[in-house]
Parts: structure tokens; C-alpha cells; sequence
């Protein structure tokens, strides 16, 4: 009989020994994140401060991880222009992983998945600001082990509101590695660092 596991209940050990993944801390294996910020335009900028004006304000309430989409994501994808061609997002997209040692399905569902054609260009998973982004990356590795290609590179994202950390993944090799946490409390505006990384990783 297949057992059914929810992707949101599974922890880091969990993800790491059902589908043979390891960390890479070595500087060389994601090279990506570490890029200069790029120039935006006026308009642009504002964008950005603003996200980061307003989210800082709203955390004097309790944050729904929805706001988190709504004035975090949505301003970073738009300035980094991923809702123009040739990028498709897509929310809510549904999973599915068979594994066929222990008759295991997993399930769960990407907040948001960003894709060029048939590529996966970043996956993107969100948490409410009371949970640390360490909740999210066992969720995020795993919808980046899914779908048909079996090799091959794939980036994800993180992110509770306040911080955000870039996710690299070699599906051949099994290793994974992580950016520094970018944090919208840091001196000056680190959205925009956030940005350069996304338009990065849309052009390899």
C-alpha cells in the first residue's frame, strides 16, 4: 500500500535522506547570488522601498503569509520582470513525487513557480513572519526535486517577509546550497540586491 507524506511535514532530515540530498557550504557552487546590485529606475526603486516601508509597518499586527505574497513577492517579481515574456507564474501548482524504494508518494502544493517555457526558473515558497525562513527550505527542496527533468539546475527562494535566502540545487549530484539572508531591516534596502539575484537566475 502507498503511503501518502505532506511535503509541509517533512523536516530538512526527512527531505535530505528520502531523496539524497546534501548541503555545499564551498563559495564556488553558487556562484549567482553573489552579484553587484543592478541599476533601477526611479519608478523601480520606489517599488521596492516602498514594499519594504509598508511590510515593516504591517509587522506591528499579526501577518497572514498572503500579505507576504501580496507586498513582498509580487513587487520583487514584477520589478525583476517576471511577469512579462517569456516567464509564466504560476500559484498554487500541485506536486507529486513517487518513491518507489518505500511505495511513498509525497504531496504538496508551490506558492508561487516561476517558469520560461517548460524551465524552472525559481521556485518560491512563503511563510508568515512568526516562522523563521528554516521552516520553508525543506518545502522548497522538495518541489525542486519534483517534476519530469531528471538533472539538471534548479534555484528556489525562501522567505517569511522580512528575510529571504536564494536555494541552488544540482538534481544530478543531490547537492544543495544556500545565499545569505538577505533582511528588509538591514541598512539600506536589500530588496534591490534581491533583485539582480532573480534576473540572475532568469538568464544563465
Amino acid at each position: 500500500m502507498v503511503r501518502v507524506a505532506q511535503a509541509s511535514q517533512l523536516t530538512l532530515h526527512d527531505v535530505e535522506a528520502k531523496f539524497g540530498l546534501r548541503l555545499e557550504t564551498g563559495a564556488d557552487f553558487f556562484p549567482e547570488w553573489q552579484v553587484a546590485p543592478v541599476a533601477l529606475d526611479a519608478y523601480q526603486a520606489r517599488v521596492l522601498d516602498q514594499a519594504q516601508a509598508h511590510f515593516r509597518y504591517l509587522l506591528a499586527y499579526p501577518v497572514h503569509e498572503e500579505l507576504v505574497k501580496m507586498v513582498i513577492i509580487s513587487p520583487l517579481l514584477s520589478v525583476a520582470g517576471f511577469y512579462e515574456r517569456p516567464f509564466r507564474p504560476i500559484a498554487e501548482e500541485t506536486i507529486e513525487i513517487a518513491l518507489k524504494a518505500n511505495d511513498e508518494l509525497v504531496r504538496g502544493r508551490v506558492d508561487i513557480l516561476v517558469l520560461n517555457e517548460q524551465i524552472w526558473v525559481a521556485t518560491i515558497e512563503a511563510k508568515g513572519p512568526q516562522f523563521s525562513w528554516h521552516v520553508g527550505l525543506p518545502q522548497v527542496l522538495t518541489y525542486m526535486v519534483s517534476g519530469d527533468q531528471p538533472s539538471g539546475v534548479r534555484f528556489g527562494l525562501v522567505t517569511n517577509g522580512t528575510d529571504l535566502i536564494f536555494v541552488k540545487l544540482n538534481k544530478e549530484t543531490g547537492q544543495y546550497g544556500l545565499s545569505k539572508t538577505f533582511s528588509i531591516f538591514n541598512p539600506g534596502n536589500e530588496l534591490h540586491h534581491v533583485v539582480a539575484v532573480l534576473k540572475t537566475l532568469s538568464n544563465p
